[in-house]
């Protein structure tokens, strides 16, 4: 690919990772617990986003778009960890009175990975989006090396976004500009918008 198609590429990819939805709402929440638990959120995100890319640049994402079961099945589990996410911020403790928030304390970084790298794998319609637009990029006789930067590309923009939210939602808490108890009512906030997305995934299956 030449130097235009690169930069377009780019562009598509960074515009689907800054699209405001629940992945933007599980990295925030992730972020709420420590830079670490945000950065692992994103670093699995993007990880999720290379396996997607990569079965799109290798010609087998047509498996899971021709596979109404397998499609079906994505977005139950997507629908199900939306719900568990959202259920678990709903019923986060709120504030001690050092001001520090039990929930920061209870997530782990593995879990933080964990729910990045869910939130990716069972929704398909990031499957979607790479075989409508990223496969527009692939032809059958791309060298490996071409595809494997394709999908470092995506898999990064994705990551590195995502690591910037981390930093500008931690960088707001430092500052004082979310007081601990703000901080609980967007908590509960993303546990509602995550609940909500999840009916509404729901209702289109």
């Amino acid at each position: 690919m030449d130097f235009i198609s690169w930069l377009s590429l780019a562009g598509i990819c960074a515009l689907g990772a800054m699209s405001p939805g629940p992945s933007l709402l599980i990295v925030l929440r992730c972020a709420g617990a420590g830079v670490r638990h945000g950065f692992a959120c994103a670093l699995a995100h993007g990880f999720g986003v290379a396996i997607y890319a990569g079965l799109t640049a290798f010609g087998l994402a047509v498996l899971i778009l021709h596979s109404p079961l397998l499609f079906n099945i994505l977005q139950w589990a997507g629908a199900a960890m939306l719900i568990y996410l959202g259920w678990k911020a709903l019923r986060a403790p709120a504030p001690t009175t050092e001001g520090e928030s039990s929930p920061a304390q209870a997530l782990s970084v593995g879990r933080a990975a964990m729910q990045g790298f869910g939130i990716t794998f069972f929704n398909p319609k990031i499957a979607v989006f790479f075989t409508a637009l990223f496969s527009q990029f692939v032809a059958e006789q791309q060298a490996f090396s071409v595809k494997l930067g394709m999908v470092s590309l995506a898999a990064g923009i994705d990551a590195g976004w995502y690591c910037l939210v981390t930093l500008i939602a931690i960088a707001g808490r430092n500052r004082g500009w979310v007081r601990s108890t703000t901080g609980h009512r967007m908590q509960q906030l993303f546990g509602a918008l995550l609940i909500g997305l999840a009916a509404k995934l729901v209702f289109s299956i």
